[in-house]
């Protein structure tokens, strides 16, 4: 009926097959085990646990008011320190607003004394000018807002209002034209 090599192939193939049968049961006997819900003891914290998730409850919302308390004193120090930095700008202002609207003839250099404490605000935010008033320079797309959209990288263009950047960041690129306006000295 079978000679050796056959029975040696048949008993291979058995064997596998109940070692498959084998594993398969125990997987499902594993997984039905891993599903199954833990007694209502286990699922119960103990009281140190539940001591311990009250504490950290308790240090969450500790640090979370005073985070809110950092927030709230960061921002009216910030407040405080750039309104005494615009302080003569913001006093002067309404009075040379109301100036310039009841004496129209009245000089326009006697104001710019008014505008140092914005020059002494952008150098205690170490931020810096992108161009000159009326500078010319090559066009950089990066650095310039145009006022016509056919003006070339590289082509010279002058700055009708200068830029504003931190290192690589750009607040606000520079206005800049082909030609300069009319007033300009």
């Amino acid at each position: 009926m079978f000679d050796e090599p056959e029975l040696f192939w048949l008993g291979v193939i058995l064997w596998l097959g109940l070692t498959v049968l084998l594993l398969a049961q125990w997987g499902a006997k594993s997984k039905a085990e891993s599903e199954a819900p833990l007694p209502e003891a286990e699922n119960e914290p103990t009281d140190a646990l539940r001591s311990e998730i009250e504490e950290l409850q308790g240090q969450c919302r500790h640090l979370r008011d005073e985070l809110q308390q950092q927030s709230s004193v960061l921002r009216d120090d910030f407040r405080a320190e750039t309104f005494a930095q615009l302080q003569s700008l913001l006093v002067s202002y309404p009075t040379a607003r109301c100036m310039a609207r009841s004496k129209p003839s009245w000089p326009a250099k006697n104001l710019v004394s008014l505008f140092s404490s914005l020059e002494q605000l952008i150098q205690s935010w170490d931020y810096d000018y992108i161009g000159q008033v009326w500078e010319q320079v090559p066009y950089d797309p990066q650095l310039h807002q145009p006022d016509a959209e056919d003006i070339a990288p590289g082509e010279l263009v002058y700055i009708r209002f200068v830029g504003y950047r931190d290192g690589d960041r750009i607040f606000c690129p520079a206005k800049v034209s082909r030609t300069l306006p009319n007033s300009h000295p």
